[in-house]
């Protein structure tokens, strides 16, 4: 990366303050920033302190912060910082070399696989019988597709990933280190005598446009149909969908999330970290849950914000919390009441 300030800013639909013509090479930390490198203060609030004594060359602001002490580094002013890092990014990350096309000598592809010749199958990797892998699409060393698996155009399936056997994977969709889609999900059945029995899962998962699978996520197939995350969906690493779920476009799932068996997620629904669903419930569209909440029934209202285990809308919650927060001075007064009542009866 070397731009100058004044490409930055133009590139971003931003204004400068200060040295536009100054050279930059890389981005870093507002706290930490060394010259030549461009921070950001998406934070005011909480990092505007760094920003007076950052040594970094430019600093990305919203355009309506007002520094309250000198800022030696020129100022590039945005209507939003984060969506402005965003396209810094995926702009540097475009630069970035790709692998070439074709498929390495060390990788094994079953005869019957179609590979796009635009597309990149690296060392080690394996390709099953029927597989098709799509025009632009990477597939890294050690990643599995299986037999009948469908990867879409331009996907990226990192190092470790699997997508098991005829599972789908629209365009675009990125598969982060040693994700799962399509292993088998937690059925089983239960005898008499108390074993357990496996249920096998016969369905597949069905991935759509532009949906992105963190890394050791796992996505398990159905028992039948399919199991579906729709377009845009998101998914951060360590989050466990169960067999038969179906998630609307743009959901998005935090860190060590958990949705049970056949659960519905609508649209844009966005599931903070830890968070878990009870199994056969609906989410409807647009609902924030809290971090570490517990689902376990239906949601009926569109953008209802939940928290809590059992999950409850956010006046509520936050009723109970100031209740449980007077419990100790109400024990404390309950206390003295019942010692003035014994004094008086002695």
């Amino acid at each position: 990366m070397q731009f100058t300030v004044k490409e930055v800013a133009d590139l971003l639909g931003g204004e400068v303050e200060g040295d536009g013509a100054a050279t930059l090479t890389g981005v870093g930390r507002i706290e930490d920033a060394e010259p030549g490198r461009l921070a950001f203060l998406s934070n005011p609030t909480k990092y505007a302190g760094f920003a007076f004594g950052s040594r970094a060359t430019a600093l990305l602001v919203p355009r309506d912060w007002q520094p309250t002490e000198a800022v030696a580094p020129a100022l590039i002013r945005v209507d939003d910082v984060t969506q402005a890092v965003g396209a810094l990014m995926r702009m540097y990350a475009s630069a970035l070399p790709r692998p070439e096309s074709g498929i390495d000598e060390r990788a094994v592809v079953h005869p019957e696989a179609v590979i796009d010749p635009a597309a990149h199958v690296g060392p080690l990797a394996y390709v099953g019988r029927g597989a098709r892998v799509g025009a632009g699409s990477i597939v890294e060393p050690q990643a599995f597709v299986g037999e009948g698996a469908v990867v879409g155009a331009d996907c990226l399936l990192q190092a470790g990933s699997r997508l098991l056997h005829h599972c789908v994977l629209g365009d675009r969709v990125r598969l982060l280190a040693n994700a799962v889609v399509g292993a088998d999900g937690f059925g089983h059945t239960r005898e008499a005598d108390g074993a357990w029995i496996r249920i096998p899962h016969l369905g597949n998962v069905v991935v759509g446009d532009d949906c992105e699978i963190g890394a050791c996520a796992t996505v398990d197939r159905a028992v039948t149909g399919s199991t579906v995350l729709a377009r845009g969906v998101k998914l951060d690493n360590l989050v466990m969908v169960a067999h038969n779920v179906s998630l609307g476009e743009h959901a998005a799932a935090a860190a060590q999330v958990g949705i049970a068996g056949s659960a519905r997620i609508g649209a844009r629904v966005q599931l903070g970290g830890q968070v878990g669903v009870a199994g056969h419930i609906t989410v409807a569209d647009e609902v924030l849950v809290a971090a570490q909440s517990g689902i376990k029934d239906s949601v009926g209202e569109p953008g209802a914000k939940l928290f809590g285990s059992p999950a409850k809308p956010f006046r509520e919650w936050a009723g109970e919390q100031a209740g449980l927060r007077r419990v100790g001075d109400l024990a404390a007064r309950v206390r003295a009441l019942e010692r003035e009542l014994a004094a008086l009866r002695g």
